[in-house]
């Protein structure tokens, strides 16, 4: 029991972090709601029917292949849980369990990881302390990656820790890495941000396994990683690259050096992690072991990786915001740390289950951590290094939010009518603080799933080119979004102050995405003098105003299902029919006389030429060549890593001693 001491204390602490955090329902802050009907989006509407990441999602913005451009990683996790337990929990329970398995793993992998190379649980306990708890400004931190609800780059995190063990057999024994191919498909589909440091440690491997054993089996099994995992993660990542068109790249972050590195210097806790990890180097001289090599050059190429992904992302040759590959830096740091500081402790307390010495060196460093926690938390949001306790009201649930706020009400004013809903805000306000980084909620993001309507805006700062363009009011495509939506809400709208939107321009966006209802913030109702007299003031719900369209001057389009649309036409012939659905290359149209003419109007939306005669036409989606091509390369993946791995594990099995 001694011995599973510490393993116990971790989970008991991050179990009960994760019943306070998530256990009174579904978190309604920040990106939240929107993290949740994606997952509503591929567990009620997508996995069941058979389809894939490149199913269509007809609710935001026009419609968009949602997880095709987004990390599919938590969505999968979400399946799986779902699977286990037999299809039996509602998709807000399993979303309550993801958030606690995001929050857990990084520290359980950095326990697990560091157990393994100290030889002792107790000292592998302070570094699992802090990658449960720490945030300080890092996207896959407690504050950032399960509070606000950017929980893909936290999974990513923990993937890259499983990743990280999974080659120690290999690099100290030269064992098959079975399951490193597995780990390294999870970090892409949990966030392809983490893949440039997946493919740095999975190099320094492969060198330091060639300098150890100069053999083909070496080069060989280094190779079959690469290829495995990529073939794993095919299904996602051959449409993504060559459909890169349809997405454009987030890069709102202000990173610079001058402050990661006055960050780091404000933060005691961030600052002993840094100093403390070239120890690492000193364990490698005194026990000469390739896998304690391997952690201690991890954070020195990872930080040329960050100089590198600077340098390019400044010139746009990479998508990659350089604060994403801080957080493998920030962990990969803490596991060097660990390594040094760890084994050093060792080496100079006494060994032996009974023994108190290391239990209260762990103790005692977890202490001052805790100690140091809040300070050097600045900035607007004053965001504390570590997050021990999901305190204050940063941490809402969404029944609370729809209670407080009277939602039910808004929804129930908004089923009245067809066609689209904008809104021309994207959050919800939790108080009175008018900052854009004052306390929101994307809930706005819930509105098709409680009304029944698809929505344009009301979503987090979203990747489709029709968003960008929304965002913008220009029609070509910027190389990608600078500016958070939360910063322009209530301010711009389609690139200009209110104040100075012609209503002509609205009313050419209106027409196009079929929005018949508007809805406005009641304090800023009088300011929306861009709806012109196409719209009428309807009522009034949850402190927001609703206008509602008095005609409908453009085709009616109606839903059959997520993927088939009718569009019933007048009689004239010869003229393209807008849709106002995103032009992607999934779509078809076709009528009684066959598949009809399409075009691509200037806001990237799809138009048809109706033929005399026709008064009825269809809109059906279905995944192409590439994406049934992609899915068979996961198909061969998985195939052809369970033929490595059999042979790999017969290879590494001692062989029989003939009789003499």
């Amino acid at each position: 029991m001694w011995r599973l001491a510490p393993a116990l204390l971790l989970l008991a602490y991050g179990g009960a972090f994760a019943v306070a955090a998530f256990g009174g329902g579904v978190p309604a802050f920040d990106d939240h709601p929107g993290q949740l009907f994606r997952l509503w989006h591929a567990l009620e509407r997508s996995f069941p029917d058979g389809y894939w990441t490149a199913d269509w999602n007809p609710d935001w913005w026009g419609g968009y292949p949602e997880l095709q451009f987004y990390p599919p990683g938590f969505a999968v996790a979400g399946a799986v849980i779902r699977l286990v337990a037999l299809w039996y929990p509602s998709v807000e329970l399993v979303y309550q369990l993801l958030c606690s398995l995001v929050l857990l793993l990084p520290a359980v992998a950095t326990f697990l990881l560091l157990a393994r190379v100290i030889e002792d649980r107790w000292l592998a306990l302070p570094p699992a302390f802090l990658a449960l708890t720490l945030s300080a400004g890092l996207r896959g931190g407690v504050e950032e990656g399960l509070r606000w609800g950017m929980l893909a780059s936290r999974l990513s995190v923990g993937c890259l820790a499983l990743f990280v063990l999974s080659l120690r057999p290999w690099v100290e024994r030269g064992r098959t890495p079975i399951w490193t191919p597995i780990a390294a498909a999870a970090v892409v589909l949990a966030h392809p941000a983490s893949t440039p440091a997946a493919l740095a440690i999975l190099t320094v491997a492969i060198l330091l396994s060639l300098a150890l054993r100069p053999q083909r089996r070496t080069v060989t099994d280094g190779l079959a990683v690469a290829a495995l995992a990529g073939a794993l993660t095919g299904f996602w990542t051959v449409p993504l690259l060559l459909r890169r068109a349809w997405v454009v790249p987030l890069a709102w972050g202000d990173f610079t050096m001058v402050g990661f590195f006055g960050e780091m210097w404000a933060r005691p806790v961030l600052l002993l992690t840094v100093l403390a990890a070239p120890l690492a180097w000193l364990v490698v001289l005194v026990r000469r072991r390739p896998f304690d090599a391997l952690l201690a050059t991890f954070p020195l190429v990872l930080f040329i990786v960050l100089l590198a992904d600077i340098a390019l992302f400044a010139h746009g040759w990479s998508a990659i915001e350089p604060a994403r590959v801080v957080d493998s830096l920030a962990f990969s740091l803490l596991w060097s740390a660990g390594l040094g500081v760890g084994v050093g402790v060792a080496r100079v307390t006494p060994r032996g289950e009974k023994r108190a010495g290391r239990p209260l060196v762990a103790l005692a460093a977890i202490g001052l951590a805790a100690l140091l926690a809040n300070w050097g938390a600045r900035g607007p949001t004053g965001e504390p290094t570590l997050t021990l306790w999901p305190t204050g009201p940063g941490w809402p649930r969404l029944h609370a939010v729809s209670r407080d706020h009277n939602l039910p009400a808004l929804w129930t004013a908004l089923r009245r009518r067809p066609d689209r809903v904008l809104f021309v805000t994207s959050s919800l306000r939790l108080d009175r603080d008018p900052a854009w980084y004052a306390p929101h909620s994307h809930v706005m993001s819930l509105a098709p799933l409680f009304t029944g309507r698809e929505i344009v805006h009301g979503t987090f700062t979203h990747p489709a080119p029709l968003a960008a363009r929304f965002y913008t009011g220009e029609l070509t495509l910027p190389a990608r979004l600078d500016t958070l939506v939360e910063k322009l809400d209530g301010q711009r709208l389609l690139g200009q102050p209110w104040e100075r939107l012609p209503a002509e321009n609205f009313e050419i966006v209106a027409r196009r995405l079929r929005v018949s209802t508007v809805v406005v913030p009641t304090g800023d109702a009088n300011r929306a003098r861009f709806l012109g007299s196409s719209y009428v003031q309807a009522s009034e719900a949850a402190g927001f105003t609703i206008f509602e369209r008095r005609d409908r001057p453009w085709p009616t389009v109606e839903r059959i299902t997520h993927r088939r649309f009718r569009v019933l036409l007048s009689p004239a012939g010869g003229v393209w029919i807008p849709t106002g659905i995103p032009a992607y290359p999934l779509w078809e149209v076709k009528s009684r006389q066959g598949a009809l003419e399409t075009r691509v109007d200037p806001w990237g939306l799809l138009e048809f030429r109706v033929p005399l005669d026709v008064f009825e036409a269809e809109l059906l989606y279905s995944e192409g060549w590439l994406e049934w091509s992609s899915l068979a390369l996961t198909l061969v993946g998985g195939l052809g890593w369970l033929a490595w791995a059999w042979r790999g594990r017969r290879g590494d099995s001692p062989r029989r001693r003939r009789p003499t």
